[in-house]
């Protein structure tokens, strides 16, 4: 009932659909559409579709997120013209994510409510490859001197159906150019109106034929129309990377979504982040129309130091598009920067397959070849990829709109992760060991390890249950969390909540960054809530003993006092071994030794390193998802670090450091009713950015 306090209205109403008045007026609402043909289905959520063009018939496909148990079978809309194919679900059987498609009567500028069944079944024959080569679209991609590839001559032979039903086809087709290395491949939907959207991608990455950079004038044409051509000038192509381009064919009805955020909290698939609205400036400011190379958000070299938009259980961009009420401006930054990602070196394919390299395949390659060692980065011109800085990309792109280029952005970023680690274990007690295929271990930095496992999380819990490359990364974090687990046993008696440190004694004998702990603890909280993993008991058993790094860094004057949890580094043990089990016991072993004597424990949050103003962004920041994520789980002491957190007398100023514009790490617990009001945040207060949407 209180999972989602902070939320617009409408989420409100869908939550409680199952009310005696509620049911009583469904099927007013709904006679007569075929959708809603069985009795009082269920109202579970709805997307708004705006057009700046009238249209009686306006295409669309939209990806929809789903709460565990809220649709057990098969989902509908509440259109006449529709269709929802399942693409994975929860482990109870519900639905977890699905793409939908149709035609909808649209106004100018005024959205067009879709509502979205728990039960219903679209009606009519559906379409298949032979309708679109009926079709007959015509779209190529010239590579300047290197070759020309064009949709007719592999229109007959698709390597993939996506989607199919009697609203919409989606097919894919691949052609190698020539024996240069490059690829283009083809993405089309026919709608049952006839109308054609294509996308055109154009491919530099193979992992066991390393690509080189290509320079050419490109041309992307679709439907007889330029849709790219670099303005005339030369395109670097660098290796491992792609860049696309789309178009209509019969003409583009420029639906834009606007998913019920509230629900989509409610799900649990993104974080409960603080109700604090973003500023119109800050919104204005995202990158939101995609071009090929250009780095759109992300920074260019990721492993530059300190804070980042990027960095953390989602983007900037992705966060605001929840905080904003899923603003059309912070729609068009999920999508642009979802394809921008593509500009930086993640584009690793085997030539056998032409598809993302899957561990299995290559169990003994890296990045520096067979058998070879691993990278901190990779660099494709001037944008450079890194691990310990990378952004989750993708993610929720896919879940808004179930376009498989986005479920291929993840991928790639899971290929990459995988192959920038080494095929030897370095980092083993017994190193070196052999580090292949699905039992690698994605070993590095502690937040490279903790981003990997939030990336490879992501992939796995979202990415449909029938692809072999999905399955291959589920495996690959399978073995991840049974190592983990490995590394937790050998902890006697139990320890302080950490299992792995890369950094072991880099800042000095013993000195951890605690923070990049925190790191690590949110990404495996938020992955519990995902559910990755067919059997999540060992997952969640490593949640659990995690959740004691958080609890006891906001531990009371008998541990750790939680006053000081903002620091840059503490000593975790004696600095004698990198073994686990020779780290310390107890929080109190830690805040004894981390500085002598130990600081006073009070009621105020120490200024800590990254300071209470600049909290947002800094060490007090990173920590709130990692106890949000705790106390949702009831860890042992969640609530009681909570309340010591929020009950310090600058606990408002922390709140007021800029989470509007900058709510990566503002997450709130979601698990309790008094989780958000426990801050003593007043919403009426007329503090800049709160919106004051309490229910």
């Amino acid at each position: 009932m209180f999972e989602n306090h902070v939320r617009p209205r409408r989420a409100v109403f869908a939550q409680h659909r199952a009310s005696f008045a509620f049911a009583l007026l469904v099927p007013f609402l709904f006679a007569g559409t075929p959708a809603a043909s069985a009795a009082a289905n269920a109202i579970v959520t709805s997307v708004s579709l705006t057009s700046p063009t009238s249209q009686p018939a306006a295409p669309f496909t939209i990806g929809l997120a789903f709460r565990k148990g809220d649709v057990p079978g098969q989902p509908a809309l509440d259109l006449p013209d529709q269709q929802v194919v399942v693409k994975r679900r929860w482990n109870d059987g519900s639905v977890k994510h699905a793409i939908a498609s149709g035609q909808v009567a649209l106004t100018a500028n005024v959205p067009a409510t879709i509502r979205v069944l728990d039960a219903g079944a679209s009606s009519g024959t559906a379409l298949t490859t032979a309708d679109i080569v009926a079709a007959n679209p015509q779209a190529s991609v010239a590579l300047g001197s290197f070759g020309t590839v064009t949709l007719a001559s592999l229109v007959a032979s698709p390597v993939r159906v996506w989607v199919a039903g009697p609203q919409m086809i989606e097919a894919h087709y691949r052609g190698a150019v020539g024996t240069t290395g490059l690829a283009v491949a083809f993405q089309v939907r026919l709608y049952k109106s006839g109308r054609l959207w294509v996308r055109a991608i154009a491919d530099n990455g193979y992992l066991d034929a390393p690509p080189v950079l290509r320079s050419y004038v490109p041309s992307a044409n679709i439907g007889g129309t330029v849709v790219f051509d670099n303005g005339g000038a030369a395109l670097s192509h660098h290796g491992h990377t792609r860049w696309s381009a789309e178009g209509w064919i019969g003409g583009d009805p420029q639906v834009t979504p606007r998913h019920d955020t509230g629900y989509l909290r409610a799900t649990k698939l993104v974080p409960n982040y603080f109700s604090d609205a973003p500023t119109g400036a800050r919104l204005d400011s995202l990158y939101r129309a995609y071009a090929p190379y250009q780095r759109g958000d992300w920074t260019a070299y990721m492993g530059t130091t300190g804070f980042q938009n990027q960095i953390g259980l989602l983007p900037l961009w992705d966060a605001l598009y929840v905080t904003s009420d899923a603003d059309p401006r912070a729609y068009a930054a999920v999508i642009a920067n979802a394809k921008a990602i593509y500009g930086f070196p993640i584009d690793w394919r085997d030539s056998t397959t032409g598809e993302t390299v899957m561990p299995s395949r290559r169990p003994d390659w890296s990045v520096l070849g067979q058998n070879g060692g691993g990278s901190n980065d990779w660099s494709a011109g001037p944008l450079t990829w890194e691990g310990a800085h990378h952004g989750s990309a993708g993610y929720l792109a896919y879940l808004l709109t179930g376009d498989h280029y986005h479920l291929e952005a993840m991928q790639s970023q899971a290929a990459t992760v995988y192959l920038m680690v080494s095929t030897r274990d370095f980092y083993s007690p017994d190193a070196p060991v052999p580090n292949l295929g699905t039992s690698r271990r994605l070993i590095g930095q502690t937040r490279g390890y903790a981003w990997a496992l939030r990336t490879v999380s992501q992939l796995a819990a979202i990415g449909p249950a029938d692809d072999a490359i999905v399955e291959d990364y589920r495996a690959l974090l399978a073995g991840n969390v049974a190592h983990l687990m490995t590394l937790r046993t050998a902890i006697v008696p139990d320890g302080i909540g950490y299992v792995f440190e890369g950094d072991q004694n880099g800042y000095g004998t013993g000195r951890v960054a605690p923070w990049q702990q925190h790191f690590f603890i949110q990404s495996i909280g938020m992955g519990s809530d995902l559910e990755p993993l067919a059997n999540m008991s060992a997952y969640d058993a490593l949640r659990d003993y995690l959740y004691r790094g958080v609890v006891g860094i906001l531990g009371d004057a008998s541990g750790y006092c939680f006053n000081h949890a903002g620091v840059y580094t503490l000593i975790s043990n004696d600095g004698s071994s990198i073994h686990p089990n020779a780290w310390f016991k107890q929080w109190s072993q830690v805040y004894n030794a981390s500085s002598a004597p130990p600081p006073a424990c009070t009621n105020t949050l120490a200024d800590g390193d990254g300071g209470i103003a600049g909290a947002a962004s800094g060490y007090w920041g990173n920590l709130l998802p990692a106890i949000a994520y705790a106390l949702d789980h009831e860890a042992p002491g969640a609530a009681a670090a909570w309340a010591r957190l929020t009950g310090a007398t600058n606990w408002a100023q922390l709140r007021a450091s800029g989470f509007g514009n900058t709510p990566i790490f503002g997450v709130a617990p979601r698990a309790r009713a008094d989780a958000i009001f426990a801050d003593g945040f007043d919403p009426s207060a007329g503090m800049a950015g709160e919106r004051g949407e309490f229910q």
